[in-house]
């Protein structure tokens, strides 16, 4: 989605010009990657995805704050351990303690994080041209777009692949509601949650068995997967 405005599009330029010239170059060299990232017709056995997921200053998506991010690749239906992304952004002043309570980050662990344009960054290098998943992923993606578009000056990427609306479509006729529900569905190992690398590592072994679930049902590209998860929320079958 491209800024509207003239006026936007000059705000956002005024932002990048702002910014250290090294994290500019940095910047300006995942944007000229981005744009020549395989194409949806890749076949799902050659891709890497990457489950993401934020631990935000609270629950509303137009306004709270990134405090921390995760990332784990997930390429060639496997996930790479050695290969996942973790950053604490420093914060101008701490979250309420009841928000601190369920992340665990404490105070002066937020106000001591990376900077955050430096943080946000380094995660847009890590995703490079891997198409992003996350569960309930319309919540990860408006923040991280918004906090990219405020900070970097630049509107990041295509919408999200969102596994609240894949699993229901390739394991229907359960009443999995949450995270926590599809984790227990499959027996998967107990991860610490409310983490944000533990929740992406969380949705990177879903992610997996979606993978594996697709294959199985002839869905043989990214392409095939988007077509899948955007029917899928289309008739509303999103849990």
């Amino acid at each position: 989605m491209l800024p509207s405005t003239f006026g936007e599009l000059l705000r956002a330029r005024r932002i990048r010009r702002a910014l250290p010239a090294e994290l500019q170059d940095r910047l300006r060299r995942v944007r000229s990657g981005f744009l020549h990232r395989p194409g949806l017709d890749q076949p799902l056995a050659l891709a890497r995805f990457v489950a993401l997921d934020l631990e935000t200053t609270g629950p509303r998506m137009l306004v709270d704050r990134i405090i921390s991010i995760g990332a784990v690749a997930v390429v060639a239906g496997a996930v790479h351990h050695d290969d996942t992304f973790e950053a604490l952004l420093r914060q101008e002043r701490s979250s309420e303690v009841d928000n601190i309570l369920v992340h665990q980050i404490g105070g002066q662990a937020q106000l001591g994080g990376t900077d955050p344009s430096e943080a946000l960054v380094r995660c847009l290098e890590f995703v490079g041209d891997s198409r992003v998943v996350a569960y309930r992923a319309e919540f990860d993606q408006t923040v991280f777009r918004r906090e990219a578009r405020l900070r970097l000056g630049v509107q990041a990427w295509p919408r999200f692949i969102d596994l609240a609306s894949l699993l229901p479509a390739l394991f229907p006729g359960t009443d999995n509601d949450s995270l926590d529900d599809w984790i227990r569905h499959f027996s998967l190992a107990p991860i610490g949650r409310h983490h944000a690398i533990a929740d992406a590592y969380a949705s990177a072994q879903l992610l997996m068995i979606v993978l594996q679930a697709a294959t199985r049902s002839g869905i043989g590209t990214s392409r095939d997967l988007r077509d899948a998860e955007q029917a899928q929320r289309w008739l509303g079958r999103r849990r």
